[in-house]
């Protein structure tokens, strides 16, 4: 494995971790894109999980650790935009995409800019605890929602970090930058059903509030490549709660993308239970 540079600058992109390594032109690279309120590090066990065949590639949005001093985007536009300029480099090769929640809707974005600029896609899309972008996000908490009524949406979701809930400050400074995170959701643009020629696979929980089995179907018109339905045991944060069982279906799914033979043209509903 080597190390991956920035294109111009020969430093790593601020977007990835530090020392991130790639593989060689024969193993996948898979980018992760974290759910809202969330950093990087959600996803620091999955290389182990995954094994040699599978780079694990976490992309990390500003204002959380070690990017913490940087602003948060509140834009989508000018988020895939400085995304698709550090990121560019590394998806010449054999890559897929995960995303969750928010992640999922910046992984979805991010190939559509690549197929209509007819640049390399991912082999697959992966989405997480994520309606699609054509449905009014109705369950995401409102702009209005004041401190306390974010913070109990959050931990009603089990999104707040354990140790939070014991330090006050700390808890307002997770739910300033889950307040950002979702004003960056709101800010996605609506825009019309364009079908992607890239396989879509859904990973939808049991118990997720957020994202109903029927909701999770309607992803299906977003592809022409190959749908897939995964359903996963727990809640919206499920990478989190099993992330074993999580990573089965994963580590399925990129062996499947990996050997071409996605289906383009089927359509179904998977219990991974």
């Amino acid at each position: 494995m080597t190390t991956v540079h920035g294109p111009a600058s020969g430093t790593v992109p601020s977007c990835l971790l530090p020392n991130q390594p790639l593989p060689d032109s024969t193993s996948i690279r898979l980018l992760c894109f974290h759910h809202a309120g969330g950093a990087a590090s959600s996803f620091a066990p999955w290389q182990a999980g995954l094994g040699p065949d599978v780079t694990v590639i976490p992309v990390q949005l500003p204002g959380r650790e070690r990017r913490v001093r940087e602003p948060r985007f509140r834009d989508f536009g000018r988020l895939l935009d400085e995304l698709d300029e550090q990121l560019d480099p590394l998806l010449d090769q054999h890559h897929a995409v995960y995303g969750h929640s928010l992640g999922g809707l910046i992984a979805h974005e991010l190939t559509r800019r690549r197929v209509t600029t007819g640049r390399r896609p991912p082999e697959v899309l992966m989405v997480g605890a994520c309606a699609p972008p054509h449905l009014p996000r109705t369950a995401v908490a409102p702009r209005t929602a004041s401190d306390s009524e974010l913070g109990a949406w959050m931990e009603e979701l089990g999104g707040a970090p354990t140790h939070a809930s014991g330090h006050p400050q700390w808890f307002l400074r997770c739910v300033d930058r889950l307040r950002d995170d979702l004003g960056l959701a709101h800010s996605h643009p609506r825009r019309p059903v364009v079908p992607l020629p890239v396989p879509i696979r859904v990973l939808a929980a049991e118990h997720d509030p957020l994202l109903l089995p029927a909701q999770a179907r309607e992803w299906a018109r977003h592809t022409t490549g190959g749908f897939e339905v995964h359903t996963v045991p727990g809640g919206h944060f499920f990478h989190r709660e099993f992330p074993e069982a999580t990573l089965r279906v994963i580590s399925r799914l990129l062996q499947v993308a990996a050997a071409g033979r996605s289906g383009a043209a089927e359509r179904s509903w998977i219990s991974d239970v």
